[in-house]
């Protein structure tokens, strides 16, 4: 955990009062999980964001923050969940999630003062989303599911609800950019494109020669404009959003 984000939060040392907690609207109450075992009560979660509240109470450091400025810490302690991951402790794993979740009800509490949202509203939009996306959440579904058909159904309700005319669209770009050539390339795939339409110095890495991330990000940019020019032009030809053969990606592929 970062150390700045680190010293309000450790001068916290009573309990608080919790916040109530919201049921999830046609989901089932939380005393139940789908396998019939007994499901905590989340006090501890409800807790933590009252303990944010009262630092922000204290108009300190926190107050002085804004997203921008947490962007360091946010990324840090993601990468610290990464290595925590990598190390199979579950003990340091604990750890470094709590100091992620933290960087959700700072940025949550953040978004509070200036009248946009609430960390309930965080919890309440993800609960939608997943309800939206899961069908067998509503359905009376017990299980199991099919892995395949579960994703399907994913990716449609996904693709419905954000209403994308690209098959690039939601993807991150300031994430690193191997993550970045790896997720594109993935999706492009997916939507039809042929692997000959794929560059190849995208497929290729080099090192050793200074500006490889750098590199490889102008790359994937050029890759991700040819995408949607190639998108465009079918769509201006009457052709619906990713449906495309790898012979109409050919054809429609900028020149």
């Amino acid at each position: 955990m970062g150390s700045g984000a680190r010293c309000g939060a450790a001068a916290v040392h009573r309990r608080l009062p919790a916040r109530p907690r919201r049921q999830a609207a046609g989901l089932g109450g939380p005393e139940q999980r789908g396998d019939g075992e007994c499901m905590t009560d989340y006090t501890a979660l409800a807790e933590a964001a009252a303990v944010m509240d009262r630092l922000w109470s204290f108009g300190g450091w926190e107050v002085t923050q804004t997203h921008e400025s947490l962007r360091r810490y946010l990324i840090e302690e993601t990468y610290e969940v990464l290595d925590a991951v990598e190390s199979g402790d579950p003990d340091e794993l604990r750890e470094e999630l709590g100091d992620l979740l933290l960087q959700v009800l700072f940025h949550s509490r953040i978004a509070e003062a200036n009248g946009q949202f609430t960390v309930d509203d965080v919890a309440a939009t993800l609960v939608a989303k997943l309800a939206a996306r899961s069908p067998h959440l509503t359905n009376g579904h017990t299980g199991p599911l099919d892995v395949a058909e579960q994703e399907a159904a994913w990716e449609i309700a996904k693709k419905t609800e954000k209403a994308r005319t690209s098959c690039l669209d939601g993807i991150a770009l300031s994430q690193p950019s191997l993550a970045l050539a790896e997720k594109v390339i993935e999706r492009a795939r997916r939507a039809g494109l042929p692997n000959r339409l794929i560059p190849p110095e995208l497929r290729t890495v080099r090192i050793g020669e200074g500006g490889a991330e750098e590199a490889l990000r102008s790359v994937t940019l050029r890759f991700i404009a040819a995408v949607r020019a190639a998108e465009t032009s079918a769509r201006d030809e009457g052709h619906v959003d990713g449906n495309l053969t790898a012979k109409e990606w050919s054809m429609f592929w900028p020149r």
